[in-house]
């Protein structure tokens, strides 16, 4: 049993790279999740999927009682859920990195999986992972096909690609999503005229903005286009920055929409790998956002700056002039590629094999448990 964690788009687009890779070592799978989390998934080959969102406790503990092992992408209350009906559980976990505290879940689970970055192998040699069972691996990221025309300043790249993926979370309602989606693209458009653009969104966004264009399109639709891109816009998640890294795309990344993607972009902004950047602030007449901050209070000063902006002329005109002057400034090729020679690449494969292989391990160990009770019944019968 898969599932993701609805917030932002990376841990929904995780599950969906993995899922190929584990179908064959699994006969039956299944995906449980709510929201924005099954637009990804609806397109593959599971066996069922879960709408989480209309189960009962009773009900998602008989889908439970199905399978046998549960692997999620940082839905630790999902985790503890299939903990308590007995499953094997292993978290896949991109923002190690990230956490102020970690979640005793982790400790707790059968395997934790932790996406390398900036930070994470020092962190899980702390002791708050001492007595975690846990796994590193390569960043999940798109897979480029061999036909398909790569390499450096690829002429065969003639498309603008407009992501927008990564904005819904529990934290922050539809109407707040699809205000800032709207923002960007009514400041974008109009600066791309001209240019062969792709708008992706989510399923609900795309709809309510069909005619501007966007469109929800599925993970490999996603990395077809990311190869003919020669830039893009996007909103700066970890799955959308290692994308850019993986397929070579010159990158301008959209304003944050929580607190991760702020602290992300500082990040990558230390090392030198942002290729172009537009923040609330420099749109704004506002303090820049502290993105370290607490998460509710970030969410909040972001839902602020985007009221603000969607009344103001002045805002929609600054974000157009950006944009343009960012995208003039672009290099030739994605100062992201650096990212992929440093922590490597193929996560969603290794993810695969080592839940395979956690599962092949604990089918042993109740094989053993079950011939040491028979073994024990034998003797007592015996004495």
């Amino acid at each position: 049993m898969l599932n993701a964690e609805a917030f932002g788009f990376g841990p929904t687009a995780a599950i969906a790279d993995c899922f190929p890779f584990l179908r064959k070592h699994f006969s039956t799978i299944g995906f449980v999740g709510t929201g924005h989390t099954l637009d990804l998934q609806r397109p593959l080959a599971y066996d069922a999927i879960y709408n989480a969102s209309h189960l009962s406790e009773a009900a998602l503990n008989e889908i439970f009682a199905q399978y046998d092992i549960f692997l999620t992408a940082l839905d630790f209350t999902m985790a503890e859920k299939a903990l308590e009906q007995g499953l094997t559980v292993c978290i896949y976990d991109p923002l190690t990195w990230y956490w102020k505290t970690i979640p005793a879940v982790v400790s707790a689970v059968d395997l934790y999986i932790a996406q390398n970055f900036f930070g994470v192998e020092e962190r899980l040699q702390s002791a708050e992972f001492a007595a975690a069972n846990w796994q590193t691996v390569a960043p999940i990221v798109g897979q480029q096909s061999e036909n398909e025309p790569g390499g450096k300043a690829d002429s065969s790249k003639d498309l603008v690609l407009v992501n927008l993926g990564g904005l819904s979370n529990p934290l922050w309602t539809g109407d707040e999503a699809l205000s800032y989606a709207r923002q960007i693209l009514e400041a974008v458009l109009p600066t791309l005229a001209g240019q062969k653009v792709v708008v992706a969104a989510n399923i609900a966004i795309s709809s309510a903005l069909a005619h501007l264009g966007a469109k929800n399109l599925s993970r490999e639709q996603m990395q077809v286009v990311l190869q003919q891109a020669k830039y893009a816009l996007m909103t700066p998640g970890l799955g959308n920055i290692y994308d850019a890294a993986r397929f070579d795309t010159p990158t301008i990344w959209l304003p944050p929409a929580n607190d991760s993607q702020g602290q992300q972009l500082a990040l990558l902004n230390q090392s030198s790998l942002v290729d172009g950047l537009v923040d609330w602030h420099q749109i704004l007449p506002i303090k820049a956002i502290d993105y370290s901050a607490d998460q509710g209070a970030v969410l909040k000063s972001i839902a602020a700056a985007l009221e603000q902006g969607q009344t103001s002329k002045r805002a929609k005109t600054r974000l157009a002039k950006l944009l343009r002057q960012q995208i003039k400034a672009l290099p030739q090729n994605s100062r992201l590629t650096a990212l992929v020679e440093q922590f490597g690449s193929g996560g969603a494969q290794h993810v695969a094999e080592l839940v395979y292989q956690q599962s092949q391990r604990q089918s042993c160990a109740q094989a053993n448990t079950q011939a040491s009770h028979q073994a024990n019944r034998k003797e007592v019968q015996n004495v």
